[in-house]
């Protein structure tokens, strides 16, 4: 089936669904009309609910990679020279062992 095939199909489907609804009472043409509106709507739901799942998808992924990645390299990093007193990190650089000079 090449795409003009396809296109030919379509405009005849779109004529015979317009000639069936010039048929219809005004009253039957408004229900058909908020049908298909609500149908359209609730595809366009649909189609957005499944793009922002699968972009949120992508998103959780890339974080997790990158936190791994993070914390391999916090832990082969070079550990600096210092003590620690409970959770306070003094480098031997502040050591007041040997005074120095601002200037």
């Amino acid at each position: 089936m090449n795409f003009s095939t396809v296109m030919a199909a379509a405009g005849l489907l779109t004529c015979i669904f317009l000639a069936i609804r010039m048929c219809l009472s005004p009253h039957l043409r408004q229900q058909l009309d908020a049908r298909l509106r609500r149908a359209a709507w609730r595809l366009r739901d649909v189609g957005q609910g499944l793009g922002t799942y699968l972009r949120s998808r992508r998103f959780k992924k890339s974080a997790a990679s990158q936190a791994d990645a993070a914390i391999r390299r916090a832990k082969t990093a070079a550990k600096p020279e210092g003590e620690w007193d409970g959770n306070v990190y003094r480098p031997k650089s502040f050591s007041k062992d040997k005074p120095r000079k601002p200037h």
